[in-house]
């Protein structure tokens, strides 16, 4: 009898190097959902839009949700906007929440406990779709702790190679092009 997968949700997916699909190439997603019977979903952290939800939306131009940052969650509804964030415990798994109203993100902005982003877009894996990648060494697990949370944006993917997989951050740091050397 087979066992039961566990599940990612709550985890960062990093991207291999060699990843060539334009949507995932150097990124990392944290997952916010993910099973055996319902698939994966989850948003690429590491692609701002360089703008404010403000910037984008006139709707949210004052209040408390003005200046959450924007970023491209994913290449799955892209016509879609969803708020999100987490926070986390003295102890324990980060609290993560996705697909909030506007109401209820404006009151975390107001308690300043969560960190809040606008994602346009997400990440999606069909049932099995995610596991059979992992399989293929797509993608790296790693855990979402307050340290990785604060990294700077640029340089997020790399770092976390680095830290989990230095094999594979001498391939992201070699030249796309032979060419080059």
């Amino acid at each position: 009898m087979k066992g039961k997968s566990p599940s990612f949700a709550g985890k960062l997916l990093v991207s291999h190097p060699l990843q060539k699909e334009e949507s995932f190439s150097e990124t990392v997603i944290l997952l916010h959902a993910h099973s055996e019977k319902e698939g994966a979903m989850g948003v690429i952290l590491n692609r701002p839009c360089r703008r404010t939800l403000a910037q984008s939306q006139s709707d949210f131009s004052e209040g408390p949700l003005a200046g959450l940052p924007l970023h491209l969650g994913g290449p799955v509804s892209t016509n879609r906007m969803a708020l999100g964030g987490w926070k986390f415990p003295a102890r324990g798994p980060a609290s993560i929440r996705y697909g909030i109203s506007r109401e209820e993100a404006s009151d975390l902005a107001k308690e300043g406990l969560y960190q809040l982003f606008a994602f346009v877009g997400y990440a999606g894996w069909s049932p099995g779709q995610l596991e059979n990648e992992l399989r293929l060494n797509a993608w790296l697990v790693c855990p979402f702790s307050r340290e990785v949370a604060h990294l700077e944006e640029r340089d997020f993917w790399k770092t976390l190679l680095a830290i989990h997989r230095p094999e594979w951050r001498l391939v992201c740091d070699s030249p796309s092009s032979t060419d080059l050397n």
